[in-house]
């Protein structure tokens, strides 16, 4: 994935609000009264593949419109009303969904929204190697997830997403990669589908055969910013296929034989690096672990000490 930017602002008028999220391929109108209060605060981290942002809108206000992305919306504080195609909803810890051509429009009072941004293309690739279907188009049958228990996991998804932006992991090519990866599955698995896809097993040489080449590319990949679906791809398996391969030859799924792979690739920089100078949070992040404690759990459960304790050798 190539370098990503980020973009901070904030005004006070409506007009200005368009504009700002005309820059994240929107087409919108806010409308707000006079003497409404009306603020809008923009931090969005944009990364060829997808984009976090996060907006703080306050005052009374609405707006209507659509996304070239397809976009999850996530609010965490405020009053939210939302209406999609004639469908109604309230957004406080429930994530919905706004996809091209479909008409939306929201009421809302002092609201901190994260918004995933996900192009449908991209969503649709990682759809087909999920499934094993390469005629697949993704086509979610309405706004809602499937569950409360979807909705939890949508927004715990989107919470550690916009922490990953303001620590400032995010701008690690195997973190952002990562996070692509679990946002997509996440959209797929929380919301419904049009059509039900399904996945055919292997055979037990082909599990063989197909956890043998997955691993050859892990090894050969690792310090690149692959994920679970660029393995599967790249041996020609679907996910699941790919986990259910893994588990049985190799005792663990895909990911965490990758973490395995990263792990043993930390501990040889902390070999050779300086204590003075080396962050062990800013190593860790660049080996796609983000969260420095549980990369210190990892590691010691992997070689029976912490990381500082192999970088002050």
């Amino acid at each position: 994935m190539a370098d990503f930017t980020r973009l901070h602002s904030r005004t006070s008028e409506p007009a200005e609000a368009d504009a700002l999220l005309a820059a994240a391929g929107g087409r919108f109108a806010f409308a707000s009264e006079p003497d409404g209060g009306f603020s809008f605060a923009v931090d969005q981290a944009v990364d060829p593949s997808f984009s976090i942002g996060q907006f703080s809108i306050g005052g009374e206000w609405e707006a209507s419109g659509d996304f070239d992305d397809i976009v999850i919306v996530n609010v965490t504080r405020g009053s939210y009303l939302w209406d999609i195609d004639g469908k109604r909803g309230v957004a406080p810890g429930s994530p919905f969904l706004i996809r091209p051509g479909h008409d939306f429009t929201c009421f809302a009072e002092d609201a901190d929204i994260v918004d995933i941004f996900l192009p449908p293309a991209m969503l649709q690739d990682v759809a087909r190697t999920t499934y094993g279907d390469e005629d697949l188009t993704v086509v979610f049958d309405g706004p809602e997830t499937t569950s409360p228990r979807h909705a939890a996991y949508m927004m715990t998804a989107a919470t550690v997403a916009a922490e990953y932006v303001q620590s400032g992991t995010f701008r690690h090519p195997l973190v952002r990669a990562s996070l692509f990866h679990t946002l997509s599955m996440a959209a797929l698995q929380c919301f419904p589908l049009n059509g039900d896809p399904r996945e055919r097993p292997l055979s037990p040489a082909g599990q063989r055969e197909t956890y043998r080449a997955a691993v050859r590319f892990i090894e050969d990949h690792a310090s690149l910013p692959i994920t679970v679906t660029d393995i599967a791809g790249a041996v020609g398996a679907t996910i699941a296929q790919l986990n259910s391969s893994f588990r049985s030859h190799g005792g663990t799924g895909a990911r965490a034989h990758l973490q395995t792979v990263r792990l043993s690739a930390a501990r040889t920089d902390l070999l050779v690096s300086d204590p003075v100078t080396t962050d062990l949070t800013d190593l860790a992040a660049r080996w796609g672990f983000p969260d420095a404690d549980r990369f210190t759990r990892r590691y010691r459960e992997q070689y029976g000490e912490a990381p500082a304790a192999t970088l002050a050798r």
